[in-house]
């Protein structure tokens, strides 16, 4: 394992892969990805190396877990400490660790995510066939035991393939490879600070890079598995996620001077409401997808009329007991 130090010339061709994460506070789940990516990596004729943004540092376990895990496993980890708080200081980060690496290929995963053994091959597959800057791939829930009930709505939880003006769009982090050699003009850092704790600041990059002319491509065999923990097990958590949705959607959509036209987008879906269970969209259950769909709406509204909801908050000291791990995934709020 290597704590961060490296200086690498960049006017050399660029080559090899990395398989890059953030992680906060999920020590059992970093350990069990780590883990899976030493079964996906066995199919590559070479080893990727590993970047790790840990975006709390404070816990020596992780980085005395992370060591021993590259020494098991024989992959370079490179373990890094993002102390600015944030999804996108922590994304940031990794990238600015892979361009000092010289890297061509980064293949990103979210901490509480593991992939199946053929993801690495089925994305580099995908990348070389299409000659795609960036590759993405599906995202399939796991549920709790006690929440098999959800199992019917789990493409809900679900991450799969999406277009943009009728070509595919990557659109998420947490499951995506990049070609850094095909974006090399795109300006650093590349991830958004203003996105930093409210999330959104992914579907920001990804919408650049589409419109910037980068080819887009997906890949249904590069496929990961995400834990959907207890408080994430309920129609409930899924209708704050939809408000979320809405809200940072008003966000991105109104960079450079685009709110008159969100707002009429807003207004737009308001008027669908009324025929939407009549849409059929939501095959599961029409009156779930309604209330989804007016949960987006009502983030809508609340993002016009300057709500921003926050999915990365950071509990404070004092409210936390020493005993307690703060769960990100539970600390979503709305804030001015």
């Amino acid at each position: 394992m290597t704590i961060s130090d490296t200086n690498v010339s960049t006017k050399a061709p660029r080559e090899g892969l990395a398989v890059g994460l953030c992680t906060y506070k999920r020590l059992p789940s970093l350990m069990r990805l780590l883990d899976h990516i030493a079964i996906s990596a066995k199919a590559l004729s070479s080893p990727p190396d590993i970047i790790i943004a840990d975006n709390d540092g404070r816990d020596p376990a992780v980085a005395a877990s992370v060591a021993e895990f590259s020494t098991r496993s024989g992959l370079t980890v490179h373990y890094r400490i993002e102390t600015h708080p944030g999804i996108s200081a922590a994304r940031n980060a990794v990238f600015d660790e892979a361009e000092k690496l010289n890297l061509r290929f980064v293949a990103m995963i979210d901490d509480d995510e593991w992939p199946s053994p053929e993801w690495l091959s089925e994305m580099l597959k995908a990348q070389a066939s299409e000659a795609a800057a960036v590759v993405g791939g599906p995202v399939r829930p796991v549920f709790p035991d006690n929440a098999a009930h959800l199992r019917k709505y789990s493409r809900y939880w679900s991450v799969d393939k999406q277009f943009l003006n009728g070509k595919p769009f990557v659109f998420c982090t947490c499951n995506f490879l990049i070609d850094l050699q095909a974006i090399a003009a795109i300006p650093r850092p590349l991830f958004d600070e203003e996105f930093g704790l409210s999330g959104g600041g992914d579907t920001v990059f990804f919408r650049g890079l589409f419109f910037a002319g980068m080819k887009m491509a997906w890949s249904e065999a590069a496929f990961v598995y995400e834990e959907v923990p207890q408080s994430r097990a309920s129609i409930a958590w899924m209708r704050q996620r939809r408000f979320r949705v809405g809200n940072h959607a008003v966000r991105w959509e109104s960079l450079g001077g685009g709110g008159r036209k969100s707002f009429a987008k807003t207004l737009g879906l308001s008027a669908r409401l009324v025929l939407y269970p009549f849409l059929q969209r939501e095959p599961e259950s029409r009156m779930l997808g309604w209330m989804l769909e007016f949960d987006k709406v009502r983030g809508r509204y609340n993002a016009h009329f300057g709500d921003v909801f926050v999915e990365y908050a950071r509990p404070k000291a004092e409210e936390a007991k020493p005993t307690e791990t703060p769960k990100q995934e539970d600390s979503g709020r709305v804030c001015r």
